[in-house]
């Protein structure tokens, strides 16, 4: 047996490593899995560049950043593994919920017009001089980051001048909600609908109606291991794609979400689990459950596929967000990050029909649609 430590985050896009170890896909690949828990995502990056952990369930705006060198240590880090699609939403404390509703008391019901409310309320409190909101996203190099500065931006909205961006990690949400800390967050699941449970957040707008079908976090591995480590890391990405099959049938939630409420793993309540799961973007106060089909997609639509289109819109938006100075060869950089080949290699004993193209037109599908022959999903912005 090969052994592997591998770093994780407490959410529940993290399950297809719970899964693969609880359910024995990683044994039947001779491998010896050790999953590590950490507290925050720099604690995770950190340890994957020290070789603390061989692999990390990462954000992975966090691979581009780390290769380049911005934010922090630099280390050529690359994937060949997608966890699945979407899975985030923006929500804001019940004070400023209520000051919405002064604007619109029905915005639950028109999500994509959510972020032109908060607008009036951003334009009131320059006008009296009052301090800016501040919202938290879970790292600055993050699809959390990034979304919410697209949602902002649908609006008119800048973020770097008219609303502050703070870190927090995603299990403090509701701890920084209750202490005023913040007034609004994007946030990864279930800690999203943790907050509405709880009754000190509501939830705005999805990551799914912000762009349908985004990436979120990937399997990371330094350049060197995955050099040194080749059949590994096959066995790996073969494994957690097995994980994210049985993830994907309808029979096996309810053990999902017993392993998933386990304190070793996510350690959340079940109920806050199922209702991330079902997509149910749940609000106590007016009894009013919204159901998102595509909130979060494990499996469907290769959702584990490593596009390389989607690192190349993440680079962009870097770009756009100033975090990235002077210009790269976009595409070049992608490439050298997400093995796409890698992934087709993992898979040849699967018989799964894959595409032979490493990239695809991003935004422009408002319907599922098909390449080669491989059903792919909408991929519309707000």
């Amino acid at each position: 047996m090969k052994n592997v430590n591998i770093g994780f985050i407490p959410l529940t896009d993290s399950a297809p490593l719970i899964i693969a170890k609880e359910e024995g896909f990683f044994e039947k690949q001779g491998l010896n899995v050790s999953l590590q828990k950490e507290v925050s995502w720099s604690n995770v990056r950190d340890k994957l560049i020290f070789g603390e952990v061989d692999a990390a369930h990462m954000l992975a705006p966090m691979l581009m950043a780390t290769t380049l060198g911005i934010g922090g240590l630099k280390k050529h880090l690359v994937t060949g593994y997608s966890f699945g699609l979407n899975g985030n939403a923006i929500g804001v404390s019940n004070a400023l919920f209520d000051e919405m509703k002064q604007y619109d008391t029905n915005v639950l019901l028109n999500p994509k017009g959510s972020a032109q409310v908060l607008k009036k309320i951003i334009q009131a409190r320059s006008t009296n001089q009052e301090e800016p909101l501040r919202f938290a996203v879970v790292f600055p190099f993050s699809m959390h980051h990034y979304l919410l500065r697209h949602w902002l931006k649908s609006a008119g909205v800048e973020a770097d001048r008219e609303v502050q961006i703070v870190v927090v990690p995603p299990s403090s949400v509701v701890k920084a909600l209750e202490e005023k800390l913040i007034d609004g967050y994007c946030v990864g699941e279930p800690w999203s609908t943790h907050a509405v449970k709880c009754e000190k957040g509501v939830t705005l707008i999805t990551g799914y109606e912000i762009w349908n079908n985004a990436p979120e976090k990937v399997l990371g591995v330094t350049k060197q291991w995955a050099d040194e480590n080749k059949t590994t890391h096959q066995k790996l990405i073969l494994a957690l794609y097995q994980a994210s099959e049985w993830i994907d049938q309808v029979g096996h939630k309810e053990q999902l979400i017993k392993y998933l409420a386990q304190p070793e793993y996510v350690g959340a309540p079940e109920a806050s689990l199922r209702n991330s799961i079902d997509g149910e973007i749940y609000h106590p106060d007016a009894q009013f459950c919204r159901k998102v089909p595509n909130f979060s997609v494990p499996f469907k639509y290769l959702a584990n596929f490593p596009w390389q289109s989607h690192a190349q819109w993440i680079l962009r938006q870097m770009k756009s967000a100033q975090q990235i100075k002077g210009d790269i060869d976009i595409q070049k950089t992608a490439a050298t990050i997400y093995l796409t080949d890698l992934y087709r290699e993992a898979l040849v004993t699967e018989g799964v029909t894959l595409p032979t193209a490493n990239s695809k037109e991003e935004g422009v599908h408002a319907q599922p649609w098909f390449m080669e022959g491989v059903e792919l999903g909408e991929d519309c912005f707000i």
